[in-house]
């Protein structure tokens, strides 16, 4: 955990000690102090703020090479988009309710859950469609059923109208594999397939019927992309 405020930093433990499964190995007041101990690589799950002394959190989890999954605890919900092109699995707005951390908490151990199952997955690109392989038994997915891929750290899901699979290989190497006229990154963590993008709304994006965040990095290039559909 890394906090600068130590009230909200005591507090936020107390919280987290309320769930047997979890433990915290180490608490720092900035990210500096951290640095020796997250490069590591022993940290399952980082709980940081967004404004602190030295540098931001976003700014550090940039720097680091391998930053481990996270979840943002600070006062600026205008954060949340930088936030989530790190690919945070949550953030939470101060004053941190327990509710609201227990559906971060939930969130983040379906996250795990399906990393572990990841390992059961394997896939194959021929010209149309996909063989994606779910321990013995192998799938043929046709590309004109993908609604989009989420990326999850080193793996992806391919999300379609009746079902989602997990591969192992990232979101980078996954979209070089398939047709750029046929699909689009949208966001660090998303790609969708154009012929299922309905409209836009702010920094929203509809595809099929799910609404999904627009990166600032793909926002122009997306929003005249939909005009000229």
């Amino acid at each position: 955990m890394i906090e600068d405020n130590r009230l909200e930093r005591m507090l936020l433990e107390e919280y987290i000690l309320r769930y047997n499964f979890l433990k915290i190995a180490g608490s720092f007041h900035n990210p500096v102090e951290s640095l020796e101990f997250i490069q590591r690589g022993t940290t399952d799950l980082l709980f940081i703020d967004v404004d602190m002394p030295i540098m931001s959190g976003i700014e550090f989890l940039k720097s680091l090479p391998a930053p481990p999954p996270c979840i943002f605890v600070t006062v600026h919900p205008e954060f949340a988009i930088d936030a989530f092109d790190i690919q945070a699995i949550d953030y939470l707005l101060k004053p941190v309710k327990p509710e609201r951390l227990d559906k971060a908490i939930q969130r983040t151990l379906e996250l795990f859950e399906i990393k572990d199952k990841a390992t059961q997955y394997g896939l194959h690109l021929e010209n149309d469609f996909l063989m994606i392989k779910e321990g013995t038994t192998v799938n043929k997915l046709y590309l004109h059923e993908l609604i989009y891929l989420e990326a999850l750290t080193n793996y992806s899901k391919i999300v379609t109208s009746t079902k989602k699979y997990i591969t192992l290989n990232n979101l980078k190497n996954f979209l070089d594999e398939l047709p750029q006229d046929r699909f689009l990154r949208i966001h660090r963590s998303y790609a969708v397939a154009i012929d299922k993008v309905k409209g836009f709304s702010g920094n929203d994006l509809l595809v099929g019927d799910q609404m999904l965040p627009l990166g600032k990095t793909y926002r122009h290039e997306v929003k005249k992309l939909i005009k000229d559909i």
